[in-house]
């Protein structure tokens, strides 16, 4: 039966009314509450004019009010437009004109880059969320929240005032393959697309978790780090564990090195974290001697991790009590987020089984011809959860939506991989990572795999590079061990390196970090390592 997103989160959380549904800081609201938000929030809207099929941009950092309005939109039949709001003033007028919201809801902590830089858009209505109920004293001074309304213009409005007495509204549900949310990509390879999913996508999602039970489930809480504008954080972090009866808990301004604080605080049952969370939770000296017994179900994914860090995290976790391993998931933006789950057998270094209706293979990136088991291709996948289109830009479709080797359509990924004989998926890393040197190509993570077994290595990450004679070579990008002598290290994995790799795949240059650098999704920036100078031959 085709459903609002907001008709399967009620039925889902039915007999679940007086439990906390979000919490943020020091505040929580009941199902009950959450649901009379909805409302009251969707009277707001079509008391602003928003009717079914309109975009409403949403930029806001993960806070309820933001879960709020989106299930709103949803009630409407309206599209929520998530852009990222760490954009420049340079982008405002071309997102809010490309979009022709007539509403925005802007957090309040950008409200004046937003409002002062909205140029010739359509906007005529800027709904404020606030950001100050969740920090603390301090650091709302510092960030000077609060202050928005000396700055405010005609249209602005508070989210308090935006609210609304509930009235006798029905739900939209006629619009089961229209776009529903619009997610930008990482824009890693160029400018960030706007990926269009429909309610059909977030429900073949839900139900496809729901099949296998990776999730904790009914009663649990779960952690949500990942942003609410990603495809992964909206519908696999957010609406899904809502819909299973759980508890999602809420940190607007989180920073990857802050999981230990945030397990610390709150003591999840479920995480959902990218790669780069788990590898710093290892340096933070909170964990070191915690008890991890309370966390059941880790969750990782977002980005690809080498066997030995996998092992080295699990051994971490299950050492401070932890009952599980990783759940590895493995997805796009394209297909709604994560297509790819831990679930019945899986060793480290695979990216789980296809979920239940998804099919991802490998295939000759040259010919499209399928490879056979255990042969190296990119992966392709069919899914229905698969996306719409690109908003805005119908010609890019075709980069991603192409025929496979049977002729149907099937979303191309761009990352390297293959399928094993008992059907285990395994990334090796994206096309255009791949290093060519003197004719060999180069898979990055078979270099990793062999530098992490160097105890003294905390992380690694290895790109393309050039040495003093110009020619592309493998650069070692590494985080030491505290107290590690660097000269003494360096020696050691060169040597490592001779003995185990094939002379083409030996590291031209190593550099050092305290920490290595990191996207607002949590993923490594390969770009800034690249770009980096402190390089040395």
């Amino acid at each position: 039966m085709k459903k609002t997103l907001y008709q399967d989160l009620w039925e889902g959380a039915a007999g679940m009314e007086p439990a906390v549904a979000l919490r943020c800081g020091d505040q929580s609201l009941t199902f009950a509450a959450f649901f009379l938000e909805i409302l009251r929030a969707e009277a707001g809207l079509r008391a602003l004019g928003v009717q079914s099929g309109d975009l409403v941009t949403i930029l806001s950092l993960n806070t309820p009010e933001a879960v709020i309005a989106f299930y709103a939109i949803d009630r409407i039949g309206a599209v929520a437009n998530w852009v990222d709001m760490k954009l420049s003033p340079a982008e405002v007028e071309f997102y809010l004109t490309r979009a022709k919201s007539k509403v925005v809801l802007v957090l309040e902590l950008i409200f004046q880059k937003v409002y002062a830089n909205r140029g010739h858009a359509p906007a005529e209505h800027f709904v404020v969320l606030p950001l100050a109920p969740y920090l603390t004293p301090e650091l709302g001074r510092k960030l000077r929240v609060g202050v928005w309304e000396g700055e405010k213009g005609p249209g602005c409005v508070s989210w308090k005032e935006f609210l609304q007495d509930t009235g006798e509204s029905v739900p939209e549900s006629a619009r089961w393959e229209e776009p529903v949310a619009i997610t930008y990509t990482g824009g890693t390879t160029g400018p960030a697309k706007g990926v269009m999913l429909s309610r059909r996508a977030f429900r073949a999602s839900l139900e496809q978790y729901t099949q296998v039970g990776t999730m904790y489930g009914r009663g649990g809480a779960t952690l949500v780090l990942l942003p609410l504008f990603s495809a992964f954080g909206l519908c696999q972090c957010v609406h899904v564990p809502l819909c299973l009866g759980m508890t999602i808990i809420l940190y607007p301004m989180f920073r990857p090195e802050q999981l230990g604080e945030m397990l610390r605080r709150y003591r999840p049952e479920q995480v959902s974290g990218t790669t780069s969370y788990w590898q710093l939770l290892l340096q933070d000296p909170w964990a070191d001697q915690a008890d991890l017994s309370f966390l059941q179900v880790p969750r990782c994914g977002g980005d690809a991790m080498t066997a030995a860090m996998e092992r080295r995290i699990n051994d971490f976790l299950a050492q401070r009590g932890c009952p599980a391993r990783l759940i590895k998931e493995y997805g796009m933006s394209e297909v709604a987020g994560i297509v790819c789950v831990s679930y019945g057998d899986w060793e480290a270094g695979d990216v789980g089984r296809p979920l239940p209706g998804c099919r991802i293979i490998a295939v000759d990136p040259e010919t499209g011809a399928a490879c056979p088991p255990e042969g190296q291709g990119e992966l392709i996948i069919q899914s229905n959860t698969v996306m719409n289109g690109y908003y805005g830009v119908p010609e890019a479709d075709a980069e991603v939506l192409r025929p496979g080797p049977d002729g149907t359509l099937w979303v191309w990924t761009k990352d390297l991989g293959h399928q094993t004989a008992d059907g285990r998926i395994v990334v090796t890393g994206r096309k255009k990572r791949m290093i060519s040197r003197n004719g060999f190509k180069i898979f990055p993570s078979v270099i990793e795999e062999c530098l992490l077994q160097e105890d003294q290595v905390e992380a690694c990450a290895v790109v393309g590079g050039r040495n003093s004679r110009g020619e592309t070579v493998p650069v070692a990008h590494i985080v030491p061990q505290p107290g590690t002598d660097q000269e003494t290290l360096e020696r050691a994995l060169r040597l490592r390196a001779k003995q185990a790799l094939n002379t083409y795949l030996i590291p031209g240059m190593y550099c050092f970090w305290s920490r290595l650098p990191y996207t607002e999704r949590g993923k490594l920036d390969y770009r800034k390592l690249e770009e980096s100078q402190n390089t040395k031959p």
